[in-house]
């Protein structure tokens, strides 16, 4: 084995065994909601999605009043780990405070499926950067498994964005096979959402192939759509409650602060709290530069056409612009700015690594020894101490919103240096066109 080899070996080994010492003794409250879910699922099946709502929640033995939000693949795969170890989670009133308590076997069982989803994207990122280079690679995965952000999300509060993020870099990956490429792209979406951007870059690239197009979009709607064929097949009223859930997503002031990922939307809170300021329409109109940036990674796309590079500048605008971004959308985010970062070169690569160190600073600010106790009725509070040591526990606003304006300004840079230079060529391309023309 090739000294590469062992460092690799050595990366993924680490990152493991930290995520496994992790995992039993904290759990985030999604995972106490799952608990519910994989409930809901078990004794409705197909029509999932129309008791997926808050309605009755308590009587669903759900701990809070979320609704799902989301593709039915998770939903399928909580159902599967409660009906295999059970687990279970425990929600009560005592003393005037509202105690949710999650078994260690439930918050482990779900957080190995998103453990071995991360170790599958360091593999990855691997394998899509060994081609550019050894060392690239090697250093992308350490930067990638070895991120705070990464193990705090997979290992510590539990969360499944890996999950979709592994599927679209296996898509990516065997883009030599279109129709297996493009329906893993479909599926991510059915994982979770919030890769749309990437995917409708994958989409524009498709119908940029002409006469190729169709089929690339048919895998795509199909790789999309199979999660949802046993609801269509048996209960196809379920589907018709999903525009409901979505409602819940109405824009919003995006508190608490410290969870607010997105500068312009942590700023308008900030202000609105401090100063009384109705600052509500910023938020409102995210899409307004989210639209405008995204047309430029199409037009950057139209004539540097490299999947990798514009699927992450796709992202890279969806956690500059959306309105609400939450911490475990930042995983995503470091794996696609690693790619940015070997793909490209100059101050892109350069911007888009220092993004990636950036993103891992959040979990060592905040006080994340919170969730080895907060759910956990035998907290194991030597762990707990030794969480405290490594983070700085910052409690007030001022520094997260800093902090989330900071890696909105980052992503800025990224995209605009990455696509303003292709504008000449667009330039060049329509006088062309109108010189034909003439």
């Amino acid at each position: 084995m090739e000294r590469s080899g062992y460092v690799l070996g050595a990366i993924i080994l680490a990152g493991l065994s930290i995520r496994l010492a992790l995992a039993p003794y904290s759990a985030g409250s999604d995972l106490a909601q799952f608990y519910g879910f994989a409930g809901t699922m078990l004794e409705h099946g197909a029509c999932f999605y129309s008791y997926a709502d808050a309605i009755g929640f308590w009587d669903k033995g759900w701990p809070y009043p979320w609704p799902y939000v989301y593709g039915p693949v998770m939903a399928y795969i909580l159902a599967l780990l409660r009906y295999a170890v059970n687990g279970s989670v425990r929600a009560f009133w005592s003393g005037g405070s509202y105690h949710v308590y999650v078994n260690p076997t439930w918050a482990f069982s779900v957080k190995l499926v998103f453990i071995l989803a991360d170790t599958l994207v360091a593999v990855l990122l691997y394998l899509l950067l060994r081609e550019r280079s050894q060392k690239l690679a090697i250093l992308g995965v350490a930067l990638y498994y070895l991120n705070p952000i990464t193990i705090h999300v997979s290992a510590v509060y539990g969360m499944f964005d890996g999950l979709a993020l592994a599927f679209f870099l296996l898509g990516l990956y065997l883009s030599r096979r279109t129709r297996v490429s493009y329906a893993l792209y479909g599926f991510s979406l059915a994982v979770k959402q919030t890769l749309v951007f990437p995917a409708v870059l994958s989409l524009w690239d498709a119908v940029l192939r002409g006469r190729k197009a169709a089929p690339r979009i048919a895998f795509f709607l199909l790789g999309g759509l199979l999660p949802f064929l046993p609801m269509i097949l048996l209960c196809p009223s379920s589907l018709g409650a999903l525009p409901g859930l979505m409602k819940g997503l109405n824009v919003s002031y995006t508190l608490p602060l410290s969870y607010s990922m997105n500068g312009v939307s942590s700023l308008a809170t900030y202000i609105h709290l401090t100063k009384g300021s109705d600052t509500l329409p910023v938020l409102q109109h995210w899409y307004v530069p989210s639209l405008l940036l995204l047309a430029l990674v199409f037009i950057r796309h139209s004539f540097n056409r490299n999947p990798a590079t514009s699927a992450a500048l796709a992202y890279a605008v969806f956690v500059s612009t959306y309105w609400r971004v939450n911490p475990q959308y930042l995983v995503p985010l470091v794996a696609f700015m690693i790619l940015l970062a070997a793909l490209e070169d100059g101050v892109i690569t350069t911007l888009s690594l220092f993004t990636a160190v950036y993103a891992g600073i959040w979990p060592v600010m905040q006080p994340s020894s919170f969730w080895f106790h907060v759910h956990m009725e035998n907290p194991n509070w030597t762990l707990v101490h030794i969480v405290d040591s490594l983070t700085f526990r910052v409690f007030t606003d001022g520094p997260y919103v800093a902090y989330s304006i900071g890696l909105t300004l980052l992503l800025y840079a990224v995209i605009l240096f990455a696509t303003i230079p292709y504008l000449k060529n667009l330039k060049s391309w329509l006088t062309e066109r109108i010189r034909v023309g003439a």
